[in-house]
């Protein structure tokens, strides 16, 4: 049915223009029929690589938007299942279409709305040009259940508002309150590749294995985000303790640009105007092709950083396992943290960790654990002269061909359609 579909929708003959089949590809409903897609337009000879990487720099054909709050009714396609969403947008009046906007997604809490979230950052955003997008999640009443439907469907949402506003790659921020504050910190965490800032409120990451939940774990992706957490120093003692937790990690690992914000007075509160969100959303922007890159993961859905992906976890990675701790060093812990950080050790030594450094055309160092085989998404110029990269890791030496291709473009362009990173090739490292 989709092969005989796509070969109406392309009548021999009939003229190919690359940019309408870019965005026929980018809307198919699933990963599956945009990966098939991909392959049939990859076969197409009277386009060549080029054009298509050419066709991609200029994607999207955006129409004007009334400035201020709107809000509309998207059948978002969630793990295969539609979901009727109601989405709140706001549009700054210095929007143009043709000129990319910074934007922020907005993650409501329990009992509230998307409606909420936009009236809190409508004043920020109008003068600092933001657009605004606050999906109203079906099932948040309850608060965060760390389900794998909640994350895609706040990622579904952000795909779908991108396909319709001129949207800056390098400029998307994250932000939540309580349950959208547990959200934004399982979000940046699993795919920090998609921010530049994050800024949650009154919500923070979790230690808890039961049903995968643990992203303290994965603190270290947002390392190179710009982080501002604001929180009620009265609020939850776990939470509280575990945001220290999160931001100790984050100073170990680097972090520049993060801020953990508190305020003594208050309990589950924050108080918004603590932070200059314009200039510090100004500063704030993504690198899509850094030199060197660290990725955590546990789920392999969830191994993917830039041009970084794990294909492949040794078997000490677990996502949800019993930690087996020194009775010794146990019963000499101080307290329930000190406990807490052993635990916390064992789950760490079963979480993959991978590191990569671009030396420079068509080198690699590459060092971790936990990792049986990873692949490296390639732009033209991280080829060497002929069209290979060499990757030291675990101390040898590989040198791999990579053979630029169509497929490897559209295939990503099809799930990520970013305009500012398009790879043509794809190695694998065993």
């Amino acid at each position: 049915m989709l092969l005989a579909s796509l070969l109406l929708a392309c009548p021999q003959g009939a003229s190919f223009d690359p940019a309408a089949e870019l965005a026929a590809l980018v809307d198919l409903p699933t990963p599956e029929e945009r990966a098939a897609r991909a392959r049939e337009l990859a076969r197409r000879k009277e386009v060549s690589l080029e054009d298509w990487r050419a066709a991609m720099a200029g994607f999207g054909d955006f129409p004007p938007a009334a400035p201020g709050v709107h809000t509309e009714r998207a059948e978002l396609v969630v793990d295969g299942e539609v979901e009727p969403t109601d989405l709140t947008i706001f549009v700054p009046s210095s929007y143009a279409p043709g000129t990319p906007a910074p934007m922020v997604l907005l993650l409501h809490g329990a009992g509230g709305d998307g409606r909420s979230m936009a009236a809190l950052w409508r004043e920020t955003a109008e003068r600092a040009g933001l657009l605004l997008l606050a999906p109203t999640d079906r099932g948040a009443a309850a608060g965060y259940t760390f389900q794998p439907r909640e994350r895609l469907a706040a990622l579904a949402a952000l795909r779908w508002f991108r396909r319709r506003y001129d949207v800056d790659e390098n400029r998307i921020h994250l932000s939540g309150v309580s349950r959208g504050g547990h959200l934004a910190w399982d979000l940046a965490t699993r795919y920090p590749d998609r921010w530049a800032a994050f800024a949650p409120m009154i919500g923070g990451p979790s230690v808890a294995l039961a049903g995968g939940r643990n992203n303290l774990r994965l603190v270290e992706n947002v390392a190179p985000l710009a982080v501002r957490d604001l929180q009620g120093a009265q609020d939850d003692p776990r939470l509280l303790r575990n945001l220290r937790l999160a931001f100790q990690r984050l100073e170990r690992a680097g972090a520049e640009h993060a801020a953990l914000v508190e305020f003594a007075d208050l309990g589950h509160d924050y108080r918004f105007d603590a932070v200059d969100w314009p200039a510090f959303l100004a500063a704030a922007a993504r690198d899509p092709r850094p030199a060197r890159l660290e990725h955590r993961a546990c789920r392999l859905e969830e191994g993917r950083n830039r041009w970084l992906r794990i294909t492949r976890f040794a078997r000490s990675v677990k996502e949800e396992f019993k930690p087996r701790v020194d009775a010794a060093r146990w019963n000499a812990a101080a307290d329930e943290t000190a406990r807490l950080l052993l635990l916390q050790e064992k789950v760490d030594e079963a979480t993959a960790r991978l590191a990569v450094k671009r030396l420079g055309p068509g080198r690699f160092r590459a060092e971790g654990s936990g990792v049986a085989r990873f692949e490296l998404l390639l732009e033209p110029e991280d080829l060497d002269e002929d069209g290979r990269v060499t990757v030291a890791w675990h101390g040898k030496e590989r040198r791999l061909r990579a053979r630029p291709g169509k497929e490897v473009l559209l295939a990503e362009f099809a799930e990520r359609f970013d305009r500012r990173f398009r790879p043509v090739a794809a190695v694998e490292v065993r």
